[in-house]
């Protein structure tokens, strides 16, 4: 505003002069061509020639504005398509937030066909089918995605995979993942799907080979991955176990996690898979190594059930034990075990009358039953069979 202020000041400035020159000595122009010719003053002519000058650049901004004016049509017609697309992408989007999924989906397709990212459009409609139980409206929206863009193949197949997962299609969308695998094999939300989808089929060995890499990239809370590495190798070294398969149980552990070698529930499902599999050393060496470190109840419990050739071995293994955890009565029980195992059979009274003592238990008055039946004095055998019985009734 100051400028044309400023500008329109100057011009009347300069006119002023100008008059005031024109006045005091007006002069003239004298113009010839042959036997012609033209004399005026020279303000007129100056007018005139101003006038001329701004009557061809008049003529000259007409003509280029004609010229342009198919193509400024075309720009203001494509940037009303572009606001309306984009009036239409975030409408939609506040339907599908707000759960309107049918409306949502029309204010989509509506949009995309007018918007130069037509994309998100398309993936986003075919939500909104899937919400509304439309699975051949749903494909159609993801095949006009993979079609109108380059380079967004594994957007859209991440999207359809998604959504088949979702809508319980286990077949297609393993086929869906199988098929990215090879394009993007550690893409994260790849591995997410990926885990997602054996779990829900149970596909323990699926499953178990993706942890190392869903640690490695952080895909998943940690919490969430030590169940997923838990179950599956539960599952597998049970197996593994019932298959009579001992090299795949051994796998099984040493494609553990180091943190996970030290679980208890792993190391007891291990130690059960290598008895099963007559690896009975292996399992007493697993299960002394672990209770140096790690002391839990039940590989405690499950030391004094180990078939051992040696049990005196065993038995001053878990006497040591008893220096530290002495009053422990899971390790009383054990050494009772062991101790009758080894033929000690006081020594075996002693420990299961103080582990029941301790803290009565049925297994324990079970295992002091028997022995008080290998010794003769079947009337206390039998109280302490129906002191187990009331115990486990309780």
């Amino acid at each position: 505003m100051m400028r044309l202020l400023f500008i329109l000041l100057g011009v009347l400035l300069a006119a002023a002069v100008v008059t005031h020159v024109f006045i005091r000595e007006p002069g003239y122009v004298l113009l010839a061509h042959g036997t012609t010719s033209v004399e005026t003053s020279l303000a007129l002519f100056l007018t005139a020639l101003v006038l001329v000058f701004f009557l061809l650049y008049g003529l000259v901004r007409l003509v280029i504005r004609l010229w342009t004016l198919p193509g400024g049509m075309r720009d203001r017609l494509h940037r009303r398509q572009r606001e309306a697309a984009r009036r239409g992408l975030n409408q939609g989007l506040i339907e599908m937030s707000e759960g309107r999924w049918e409306r949502a989906e029309k204010l989509l397709v509506r949009s995309a066909r007018r918007s130069p990212n037509p994309l998100i459009h398309w993936l986003t409609a075919a939500r909104a089918a899937q919400m509304q139980g439309a699975y051949t409206r749903r494909d159609g929206y993801l095949n006009k995605a993979s079609r109108c863009e380059a380079g967004s193949d594994v957007a859209v197949e991440l999207t359809q995979a998604e959504l088949q997962i979702a809508h319980g299609q286990h077949e297609q969308a393993l086929a869906t993942l199988n098929h990215l695998s090879e394009l993007v094999p550690r893409h994260r939300y790849l591995l997410k799907l990926r885990a997602r989808l054996h779990h829900q089929l149970k596909d323990s060995a699926a499953l178990f080979s993706l942890i190392h890499e869903l640690r490695r990239q952080n895909v998943l809370p940690e919490v969430d991955i030590t169940e997923m590495e838990n179950q599956s190798a539960l599952d597998l070294l049970e197996r593994a176990a019932r298959d009579g398969d001992l090299t795949e149980a051994r796998r099984v552990w040493e494609n553990l996690h180091r943190d996970a070698r030290r679980r208890p529930e792993l190391v007891l499902a291990y130690a059960r898979a290598l008895v099963e599999l007559e690896d009975v050393e292996g399992a007493e060496t697993l299960l002394r190594t672990t209770l140096k470190s790690t002391w839990d109840e039940r590989l405690v419990r499950q030391y004094g059930t180990l078939p051992l050739e040696d049990p005196v071995k065993a038995l001053n293994t878990a006497e040591h034990w008893a220096k530290q955890h002495g009053r422990d009565p899971v390790l009383l029980l054990t050494l009772g075990r062991l101790s009758r195992r080894a033929k000690l059979w006081g020594k075996a009274r002693a420990y299961l009358e103080a582990s029941s003592g301790t803290r009565p238990d049925p297994e324990t008055y079970r295992e002091l039953a028997e022995l008080l039946e290998q010794m003769g004095e079947n009337e206390r055998a039998q109280a302490c069979y129906r002191d187990g019985l009331r115990l486990a009734v309780e």
